[in-house]
């Protein structure tokens, strides 16, 4: 028999061995199935996931381990970081706040809010609404597409010296940085971009964009396991058929659009809160059609038909997916939390979906 083949065997079966559930001990369901498959072929060492249906959490689940030895096994309450899936989080509060303070609006420029971001040029005529669908010219990390005349910024951590986010030293990283086109006038995704988004929420409620995010939408849900990562998670890739540990470190500097974390279950509130319309009035928001923007929102992904939307999120230590069916009967919506980069949650979330909507 195959070496590999048996190896996969062995792989399928220990993860079989050690899913764990809080809601209750029962024989492996058509859900577990599906992940436990897609985890054996994909080499995902632990992930946990979540679904909502009708309003309520419907299911949740973790699978794997968090470690190679399989000696710390994943549960229901272990801390995963949302990586990018933070930017639908600050998403979320700037339309709070431009719900709740009528002196506040998506069209303001930031520079009314930050007062140490540039007022002139093309950085003062960048407006709320542009950062929030990545319309601002804002660079991204080392990606130099739409910005080739561009050097990256130095975003690593000696020019950030707080363990927690500090909006300032934040925007100190990239606001010298020239931007790569004129506000308005195309489309970069960029992490920097919801670090000044972060700053400008500070300006415009008064107080600090983390105790916003507790006070406006994690405190109303119970989100109990929500915090700033600080550089205790651990996670693994696949590199050349082998996984491998890695560390992401401190990721204080970009809380607003990558460095938010918790467990499955407060995931998968958040994600219930938008399908049932808790956290704002007019949800869709975030999935609006922004021209020029492709399947960029404000906040989110979505389908032209704006029946399934989406954030993902990756990192060097792990993978994130946030994705609703908001005009699905059931008002399904699935999570899904790893401590393996490479995964591929898409393919999980189609599987379950396929299941869960016949």
């Amino acid at each position: 028999m195959d070496k590999h083949f048996c190896l996969q065997i062995v792989f399928y079966c220990w993860l079989l061995l050690i899913a764990t559930s809080t809601a209750h001990a029962r024989t492996a369901s058509p859900i577990d199935a599906i992940v436990l498959d897609e985890m054996a072929r994909q080499d995902i060492v632990g992930m946990a996931v979540g679904i909502v249906i009708n309003g309520r959490i419907y299911y949740v689940m973790g699978y794997g381990s968090e470690d190679l030895e399989g000696m710390k096994p994943v549960t229901t309450k272990t801390i995963f970081r949302w990586a990018s899936v933070s930017k639908t989080l600050t998403a979320t509060a700037t339309l709070i706040l431009a719900e709740e303070n009528p002196g506040f609006s998506l069209n303001d420029r930031v520079a009314r809010y930050v007062d140490y971001w540039p007022r002139y040029g093309n950085k003062g005529d960048i407006r709320i609404k542009d950062l929030l669908s990545h319309r601002a010219g804002i660079i991204h990390y080392r990606t130099i597409d739409g910005c080739y005349n561009n050097r990256y910024p130095d975003y690593s951590l000696n020019r950030y010296t707080s363990r927690y986010y500090n909006a300032r030293q934040s925007v100190d990283i990239f606001s010298d940085q020239a931007l790569c086109f004129d506000p308005g006038t195309s489309f970069k995704y960029s992490t920097f971009g919801y670090s000044l988004l972060g700053a400008a929420i500070e300006g415009a409620c008064g107080e600090s964009y983390a105790a916003w995010i507790n006070d406006s939408i994690s405190k109303p849900l119970g989100m109990t396991s929500l915090r700033q990562g600080t550089g205790t998670q651990r996670g693994f890739e696949n590199i050349g058929g082998w996984l491998m540990p890695v560390a992401d470190g401190n990721v204080a500097w970009k809380l607003p659009g990558g460095g938010w974390e918790s467990d499955i279950v407060d995931l998968a509130r958040f994600a219930n809160a938008l399908l049932q319309g808790r956290l704002l009035q007019n949800p869709d928001r975030l999935w609006t059609t922004v021209p020029g923007n492709g399947l960029y929102g404000y906040g989110m992904m979505h389908n032209h038909s704006n029946s399934r939307v989406w954030h993902e999120g990756s990192q060097v230590n792990n993978s994130s997916l946030l994705y609703l069916f908001p005009g699905s009967e059931a008002r399904l919506g699935i999570v899904v939390l790893s401590n393996s980069a490479h995964s591929e949650l898409t393919t999980i979330v189609y599987r379950l979906a396929q299941l869960l909507l016949r």
